[in-house]
């Protein structure tokens, strides 16, 4: 729904130009004008055709709503025919920003995995205190302690905007871990775990900083140089003398990570529209000797494109691939599906490997379009006293292959093509919430219940 108000409507040439003679923003109680700003395709005094309008106040608001800074933000202009001018007035409402939480979590790579054992020891619980649009302008610090089955200790902190065209941004990270149980091999792509309640059998650290460049709407290019340390106890290197390389306790190494983004897609979150690409670049290791424990060249690239088909019918479809290019890599640094990507219907499986490609396909209808719920328990904070949630049932289908060169014995279901399928209900909420409810077949025809919280995209 558009919402306009015209002055002095008169039979107008729809392909005239009009002049953006005032911009101003209300409920920014906290976020800096610039920062809003910056998401327009337009500023003042630019020239709009007239009949494109429409098109710059949807894509304003996608974008600004793409911060994830705001609730939900309005853009209403106001058309003067007879001096051929706009007035833009954005209304925002901002997020709740700062988190005082405490940190209770499943370590597992999905609910599904967890809920098969429900291993309380697989839990992690601490206390996270993020400070988002900490100082106004995007940034985001984050203090974390958190013990239980992964203890981490760290901080972060990222601005996106250094200099006056706010195209460089800067963003710093450190964190400390370490773990009582540690995945030492897959067995029948299932991983196998070691545990002692009594020693830490990892430690890790890893400190980060970067650069980042947004030259306009779309693009993000980061360049970051990150330093990494792991030890493990002599009881893991027994169980798998490959699990750092060369029956090795501790590994240190410098690495280089570019990446580069094109995103129009008209939600971050769960996208219904639009594209992206994804370019992504990591040296690990600068140590060219063959002794080297570490030594690899990363490249992982993807494409997600988002079609409306109708007024409630979409089709999202995601092609994503890695390569590496080492003649021995360790079992460490050799995670492909079953972690962060995944075959839907192989939740409980791990698929490990150098190389990979995988395609996620979903054909979605909107059940339920935008609907904003007042509850009253939270009503009178005023971040969430309104909720916008909305749902989907969706039909899918996902495909990958894994090769994997050194650690494919006991691993059937690498180097081969392997595919899922079923069907979903997604419900989308506010705060980038995204609860997903699928029941999945595999290639092997076993079949279950599962559930997500991430959009699979």
């Amino acid at each position: 729904m558009f919402h306009f108000i015209v002055l002095h409507s008169q039979n107008v040439d729809s392909s005239a130009f009009y002049t953006v003679k005032e911009i101003s923003i209300k409920g920014n109680r906290k976020t800096k004008p610039r920062i809003i700003l910056r998401e327009l395709a337009y500023g003042l005094n630019d020239t709009l055709p007239l009949n494109q309008v429409p098109y710059f106040k949807k894509r304003g608001e996608q974008n600004i709503f793409n911060t994830q800074l705001f609730i939900y933000d309005t853009i209403y202009p106001v058309l003067n025919h007879e001096t051929k001018t706009i007035t833009v007035t954005i209304s925002v409402k901002e997020r709740w920003y700062v988190w005082p939480v405490p940190v209770f979590e499943i370590q597992d790579r999905n609910f599904n995995t967890w809920w098969k054992t429900k291993d309380l020891f697989r839990i992690n619980y601490g206390f996270a205190l993020g400070f988002e649009n900490f100082t106004g302008v995007k940034d985001r610090l984050v203090l974390l302690f958190q013990r239980g089955y992964s203890e981490k200790y760290g901080m972060s902190y990222r601005i996106p905007y250094l200099n006056k065209a706010q195209t460089l941004g800067f963003n710093m990270l450190y964190v400390f871990g370490r773990n009582n149980e540690v995945t030492y091999k897959t067995f029948n792509n299932a991983p196998l775990f070691i545990r002692d309640y009594g020693k830490y059998l990892r430690s890790e650290h890893e400190a980060k900083v970067g650069i980042t460049y947004r030259p306009n709407l779309y693009e993000h290019t980061t360049l970051e140089v990150v330093y990494k340390s792991m030890s493990v106890e002599d009881t893991v290197v027994k169980l798998n003398p490959d699990f750092l390389g060369n029956s090795s306790r501790k590994i240190g190494y410098g690495s280089l990570q570019y990446r580069y983004t094109f995103d129009n897609r008209d939600n971050k979150v769960y996208p219904l529209t639009g594209w992206a690409f994804d370019a992504w670049v990591i040296k690990d290791g600068f140590d060219l000797s063959p002794a080297s424990l570490v030594n690899l060249l990363h490249f992982t690239t993807s494409v997600r494109k988002h079609t409306k088909i109708s007024d409630r019918f979409f089709v999202s479809n995601l092609v994503r691939a890695r390569t590496m290019n080492p003649d021995y890599v360790s079992f460490s640094f050799n995670r492909a599906l079953g972690w962060n990507d995944l075959v839907r219907g192989y939740e409980y499986y791990v698929m490990d490997g150098q190389r990979y490609v995988l395609t996620t396909n979903s054909f979605r209808y909107q059940i339920m379009k935008p609907k904003i719920l007042q509850p009253r328990v939270i009503g009178r904070i005023k971040q969430f006293s309104t909720i916008p949630v909305y749902a989907f049932v969706n039909v899918f289908f996902d495909a990958a292959y894994v090769e994997d060169k050194f650690y494919n014995k006991n691993n059937v279901l690498n180097n081969s093509w392997q595919y899922g399928y079923g069907v979903g209900l997604d419900i989308v909420s506010y705060y980038d919430l995204v609860m997903r409810f699928e029941y999945s077949f595999n290639k092997q025809l076993q079949h279950g219940f599962f559930i997500h919280l991430t959009s699979g995209f």
